[in-house]
């Protein structure tokens, strides 16, 4: 493979593939998990995915400086180094995966019997959250050879690995509910296929990196604490970032009726599944300003910060719009049981979608200086603000008022990340308000002509084509503002993998 092959643009494309494919299943998935398992089984897979989520915080933010180090290692060809690296990183979450274990099992066990009598099947909850521990145990020290692939820039061989067991997964689970309607033969397909998924990237890994050696002679004090020294404000970020996505769906099942978990979690999920969507193909950012920042380019990460931003604009600004206009008859005819009483947190929620995903630029270039610090504090700011007005607004305002909890602080979070990513990389604001400033007008075209189309039938027919009238057009403006378009593509990946911007450096 060459190195355009290899290069962030062209990894991001099929990131992006990789996760659409992933979200096409989920879209899918949804109603027919919602129908086959019933919505006390499904409520409780919400709450147990709630639960076991903040158990990967046992990642302890080593994931994040893993692949930093690791694309700076691999540019300056420094094999001993990365092997020390990733050696140390094995044994970490080898000890984390035995944690989760013995943490995690009393906790579950604790909270099998509640969530079990929702669902009428206390076994079977029970040995699903232990099925599902279990795989969250393994998949912590095999995590290593995902950051590994990540830190080389091997994108598009792990998106296409991920495309296959995907399939495989899916069939699976469509198997396996379709003769019973339990959860715990779902849990054991989905482990099955996770950790031959991961197996797989491991032997690749040691294909792409011949010399790769991990072992526990390369594991030194100085390299364990400059790999917990880098990770500790990465996992502080981690900590805040479950609290905000997870507890929504917690805080509603301990405190609504039975199914309302259900209405807050498909609206929370889609945009998230929005916001993923969006921040895959940033995924590349990392390792890619790492590899600038080794070779002193800070010019180049400026330009790229830039460019990203104005791209990711141009996608995200449509997608909120659209969930806007088109949420209320997508969710009654994609998830009939949760219908209109889904459209108003998805409105609430889909607010916060473009400045998300703006923030998700600016934090990828921060992982990629590693100047977490202040980020960390911030997202614990915004968690902590988060999870108390969840607790005063659900009782009140049931969905809608947790849906506003998780959205006011998320907006001033993400305007303080920007803002401190902009001063960090020396950008003056005028040259940053530029990349908003087309991105926003072109959205005003879709926005008019769903606007003038008024209300859509909940028919799969309906809902493309309203879509496509409003997209079709704002995809000829943005060519049209952006004639360099085509000429910017071919530069990209050489100037985001070596740093050599060919085109017209514009002061920023």
């Amino acid at each position: 493979m060459d190195v355009h092959s290899r290069s962030p643009v062209f990894g991001a494309a099929v990131n992006w593939l990789s996760f659409v494919a992933t979200l096409a299943v989920a879209f899918a998935l949804t109603p027919y998990l919602v129908r086959t398992l019933g919505p006390a089984r499904y409520d409780v897979w919400c709450v147990a995915e709630a639960v076991l989520a903040y158990f990967t915080l046992l990642d302890l933010g080593v994931a994040q400086c893993l692949v930093r180090l690791v694309a700076r290692h691999h540019t300056k060809q420094d094999l001993g180094e990365l092997n020390r690296t990733a050696s140390t990183c094995l044994v970490v979450y080898l000890a984390a995966g035995c944690v989760a274990v013995l943490v995690g099992a009393p906790v579950l066990l604790s909270l099998a019997p509640r969530l079990g009598s929702k669902a009428g099947n206390p076994a079977d909850v029970t040995a699903f959250l232990l099925v599902m521990l279990g795989n969250l145990a393994a998949t912590l020290p095999l995590s290593v050879f995902s950051s590994l692939m990540d830190g080389m820039q091997r994108f598009a061989v792990k998106g296409t690995v991920k495309i296959v067991f995907l399939t495989l997964r899916t069939s699976g689970i469509v198997a396996v509910t379709g003769t019973g309607g339990k959860l715990l033969p779902v849990a054991v397909v989905s482990v099955a296929a996770n950790l031959l998924e991961q197996a797989v990237l491991a032997g690749l890994c040691f294909r792409f990196l011949p010399g790769l050696r991990l072992a526990l002679r390369f594991v030194g004090r100085g390299t364990f604490r400059s790999v917990i020294g880098s990770s500790v404000h990465a996992f502080l970020a981690m900590v805040a970032g479950r609290i905000t996505v997870q507890t929504g769906a917690i805080v509603v099942g301990l405190f609504l009726p039975a199914g309302q978990v259900t209405v807050f979690a498909t609206a929370a999920r889609l945009v998230e599944y929005a916001k993923t969507l969006l921040r895959t193909i940033t995924a590349t950012l990392t390792p890619g300003v790492s590899a600038l920042e080794a070779r002193g380019d800070h010019a180049g990460i400026r330009q790229l910060f830039l460019v990203v931003t104005r791209w990711v604009l141009y996608l995200v600004l449509p997608v909120s719009l659209g969930l806007w206009f088109f949420g209320r008859p997508f969710l009654v005819r994609w998830v009939p049981e949760v219908g209109n009483a889904g459209f108003l947190p998805l409105a609430i929620l889909a607010g916060t979608l473009t400045l998300g995903v703006a923030q998700s630029v600016a934090s990828r270039v921060l992982y990629g200086l590693g100047q977490l610090k202040l980020f960390a504090r911030l997202a614990l700011a915004d968690a902590a603000v988060n999870f108390g007005l969840t607790l005063l607004l659900v009782r009140p305002y049931g969905v809608a008022g947790v849906a506003v909890a998780v959205a006011v602080p998320n907006v001033l979070f993400c305007l303080a990340v920007i803002g401190f990513t902009v001063r960090s990389t020396d950008i003056s604001w005028r040259s940053y308000a530029a990349a908003w400033s087309k991105p926003i007008l072109a959205a005003v075209l879709p926005a008019v002509v769903w606007f003038c189309l008024g209300s859509t039938a909940a028919t799969w027919i309906s809902l493309a084509g309203g879509i496509t009238a409003g997209l079709v057009p704002y995809a000829i403006l943005v060519f049209g503002l952006e004639g360099r378009f085509p000429r910017t593509l071919r530069k990209l990946p050489s100037f985001w993998l070596f740093g050599q911007w060919s085109g017209d450096r514009r002061p920023v």
